[in-house]
């Protein structure tokens, strides 16, 4: 990783320059037109202004490209150490990331598995019960009690965090749109006045913009929505 080298050039003369500037707008800043004479005078000062500007720019202009080169030198210097260390972080934050979303997954099926052998109680209970108000003779009440069975939804399981919290680790979650078929996507969503490739970008702007607000709460035809979770260091974040 080897750096060009390059010598900055020398400043400018300050004081030179500051000299000729004082000069130039002392005869500018009481200068007043007050007849023909004046006025085609003035032109002169202005010609001994563009030559004062031109004379900076020859005398500046060298010493400012020349911090600009180093500057992206500079920069060009620092990516060279920094981005591997920014890719191996953001693959290694992308290993976590898939870990964490598989965890989360096999918590979501057991969870499912565990809401449904709750309901199947539920249900066998609610069952029994029917069995018990039809031998008593009350047919009405065991028959709400069996339909209450057959449609019971699964309850509501809580599902324990996938991974552990470490302290400097931040989370920050998004919804996502992917406009699977344009053609589906609502008119409302469309402005039609447009080339098609403008269009595009459009709707998807405005669906986005929707879906980054309410989520999953809003279903859009021919639109796929999902959470994206990503995560970060506190420290630093990029």
């Amino acid at each position: 990783m080897s750096t060009q080298q390059f010598v900055l050039p020398s400043a400018p003369d300050q004081k030179q320059a500051a000299l000729l500037v004082k000069s130039l707008t002392k005869q500018a800043e009481n200068y007043k037109i007050t007849d023909e004479d004046g006025f085609i005078a003035s032109w002169a000062l202005v010609e001994r202004h563009d030559q004062a500007i031109a004379k900076i720019g020859e005398w500046f202009n060298p010493f400012v490209d020349g911090l600009h080169k180093l500057h992206k030198m500079a920069i060009a210097l620092r990516a060279q150490f920094l981005d591997p260390i920014v890719a191996s972080k953001k693959a290694l934050l992308g290993e976590r990331g898939r870990y964490r979303t598989e965890q989360e997954r096999q918590k979501r099926i057991e969870a499912d598995k565990q809401a449904e052998i709750l309901r199947k109680a539920q249900a066998k209970e609610l069952t029994q019960e029917a069995k018990k108000l039809e031998k008593a003779g009350e047919t009405e009440a065991a028959t709400v009690l069996r339909e209450q069975a057959a449609t019971l939804p699964p309850p509501v399981v809580a599902i324990a965090p996938a991974v552990q919290k470490q302290e400097g680790s931040v989370l920050k979650t998004r919804w996502i749109a992917t406009i699977t078929n344009y053609d589906l996507v609502p008119i409302e969503y469309k402005t039609l006045d447009h080339t098609k490739e403008t269009e595009r970008r459009l709707i998807d702007g405005k669906v986005q913009g929707v879906v980054a607000k309410l989520g999953n709460q809003i279903k859009i035809s021919g639109v796929d929505i999902r959470q994206e979770t990503s995560e970060h260091s506190r420290a630093v974040t990029r």
